[in-house]
């Protein structure tokens, strides 16, 4: 989908309304096939088109009514800044972590880096204490399980 002409604010627009409907494989239409995605809180890096689909699937397994409502976006060249409020129900385990069936809202803030019409980096920030507590886990609880997933998968890239 590597289209020039589209606005870098049009292409994080439709990316976000792709992964609020849960669509994957449309909001990765979206990215550059060596995109990369930091989700700050959980401090994890997905690099590569691969990793990025494994990762926003089992994301949005977990949580399948996640949505993202844009209070903002302001872009300069192939920088796209943004915030408004992210949305979702845990259903699903994720990273080993039992489901709640809690729901969250949380304000965020993102960047974007878009290139040749594709998102080529973002980095997502959320307050991690504040989805727990929305959730009913433990904060501490939740960074363990994502420590040991990262570790894991740097096992496995080994």
């Amino acid at each position: 989908m590597s289209e020039q002409h589209i606005p870098p604010a049009d292409v994080v627009r439709a990316y976000a309304r792709a992964k609020s409907r849960a669509d994957v494989q449309e909001a990765l239409r979206y990215c550059s096939t060596d995109t990369v995605f930091e989700t700050i809180a959980f401090r994890a890096v997905a690099t590569g088109i691969d990793e990025v689909a494994r990762q926003t699937a089992a994301f949005l397994r977990t949580f399948p009514d996640y949505g993202v409502e844009l209070e903002y976006l302001a872009a300069a060249d192939d920088l796209v800044v943004g915030a408004g409020t992210v949305r979702g129900t845990m259903t699903q385990s994720l990273v080993g972590i039992p489901a709640t069936g809690r729901a969250f809202a949380l304000p965020f803030a993102c960047h974007w880096r878009v290139r040749d019409g594709l998102i080529a980096h973002e980095r997502f920030f959320f307050d991690l204490h504040q989805m727990c507590e929305q959730l009913g886990l433990s904060t501490a609880a939740v960074a363990a399980r994502f420590a040991a997933w990262r570790e894991r998968a740097r096992a496995v890239s080994r």
